[in-house]
Parts: C-alpha cells; sequence; structure tokens
C-alpha cells in the first residue's frame, strides 16, 4: 500500500478501488443466485398446472375443455367432433368443458364476427 507522497497517482488508485467493489458485487449478485439445496423446494410440492389458452384435450380422465383467456369478452369457437358433426358455440371467460367426443375446438373470428352475448349458445 503507498501512502501520500508516493508515485503512484489518484486516478490509478481510484481505479484499482473500483475494480475491487465490481469485483465483491458481482460475487454478491452469484451468491444471491445460487441458493443452497437446504432452501429448495420439497421434491414432494406439486408443480403448478397452467392453462393453455384455447383447446385442451384433457389428460386423466378429465373432459375436453376451451379455455378462453380474455376476461372482457365472449367470442364464438368452432367445436370439432367425431363422428358427430362440428358446432359454434359461444363461451365465456375461463374453462368450458366440451363435449366427450370433442378433438378439437377454435376461435372462429369469421363467425357472426367473432364475438358472442351469451356463453352456452350454439350455432350450426
Amino acid at each position: 500500500m503507498m501512502f501520500r507522497g508516493s508515485s503512484e497517482t489518484e486516478p490509478a488508485r481510484r481505479g484499482r478501488r473500483l475494480g475491487l467493489a465490481a469485483v465483491v458485487l458481482a460475487g454478491a449478485l452469484a451468491a444471491s443466485v445460487a441458493a443452497p439445496a437446504s432452501v429448495a423446494a420439497p421434491a414432494s410440492a406439486a408443480p403448478v398446472k397452467i392453462n393453455a389458452c384455447g383447446w385442451n384435450p384433457g389428460a386423466n380422465g378429465e373432459r375436453a375443455y376451451y379455455e378462453h383467456c380474455a376476461s372482457n369478452t365472449n367470442v364464438w369457437i368452432q367445436v370439432k367432433r367425431w363422428p358427430r358433426s362440428n358446432y359454434h358455440r359461444c363461451v365465456g371467460p375461463g374453462r368450458t368443458n366440451l363435449d366427450f367426443d370433442a378433438t378439437g375446438a377454435w376461435y372462429d373470428s369469421n363467425y357472426q364476427g367473432g364475438l358472442c352475448s351469451h356463453p352456452g349458445d350454439t350455432g350450426p
């Protein structure tokens, strides 16, 4: 370490101090990201299920459904069924369970303008 009156200049000492501060900050950030194993979630915790917007075929005995993710509109979807014929259905925000034989469903902007008033209404 040099003292006042030595040959080392002030900017050089300041640069070294800033470099040291950067290293300390980087180390602190790395330590905060890497949590110890004892803090990790227990293995028995169930993962959070996030429903996808649109058609969902259902799983594990669950019925097929359509998830409408907008919160302020009702829309027409076209429901595809087999072996019966397809039809349109008005759905509101959230999950709408579909027929047992539904094989697909999608938003149909071409059917009556895409928007509807009464969830549950059906059309050809």
